[in-house]
């Protein structure tokens, strides 16, 4: 669903919310119904604390959400869907009654939220490869990688580090001898892609260019 829909027997408007829809297909879900109307928000994990709509008086929350995860021993990246942590479910129950009273309906049991969900969301740093870190690490001259993650509030493990500074040099994008970055890395570090994406687009272009 990527625009917003009048239901005229039924009363109702639907709204999606999600982060590629546009400023002003996001900005409809401000806009006050009719008086009659009922104005429903179908809404990704954007809105836990993002935004305040002022005439939100109830939230159901399914306590699901997607979250990109790496395996490192097989060394794949994967979208799972998996519980949120209580911290979130307590951002989404926030949502309602934020400038007037509201109520929550959690679809989820509390055996559920004492035995299946985390207290905190695993930090980002800690469910995704190091690649594209590791290549700004390196382009703005912060110092050895290994050293400066590890100072993190929440340091990734070894193994990941490792794994991304091996891939980073398959991938040409680090010196052998001394991780240094190569020009090629300087590029890959400048595109708002994946590295590996990156490379292809990099010599893509570099192909075309020779061609032409």
């Amino acid at each position: 669903m990527t625009r917003s829909k009048v239901s005229h027997h039924l009363k109702q408007v639907l709204h999606p919310l999600h982060s590629t829809l546009t400023t002003a297909e996001q900005k409809r879900i401000f806009v006050r119904p009719k008086k009659g109307v009922r104005k429903i928000v179908i809404a990704t994990n954007i809105a836990e604390t993002s935004i305040t709509i002022d005439d939100c008086v109830c939230v159901i929350d399914t306590g699901r959400v997607k979250e990109n995860r790496y395996d490192h021993a097989r060394k794949m990246a994967t979208l799972l869907q998996t519980w949120v942590s209580i911290a979130s479910a307590k951002q989404r129950r926030g949502r309602a009654g934020r400038v007037r009273s509201g109520v929550c309906y959690h679809l989820f049991s509390s055996q559920t939220r004492d035995d299946e969900m985390d207290e905190y969301t695993l930090p980002e740093m800690l469910r995704v490869p190091l690649d594209e870190t590791v290549l700004q690490i390196k382009m703005l001259d912060l110092g050895a990688v290994r050293e400066f993650l590890g100072s993190a509030v929440n340091p990734p493990e070894a193994a990941a580090i490792n794994d991304s500074l091996s891939s980073l040099r398959s991938m040409n994008a680090l010196c052998d001898e001394d991780n240094r970055l190569t020009p090629l890395g300087f590029h890959l570090a400048t595109l708002p892609v994946s590295p590996r994406i990156g490379k292809m687009i990099v010599y893509v272009v570099f192909e075309r260019g020779v061609r032409a």
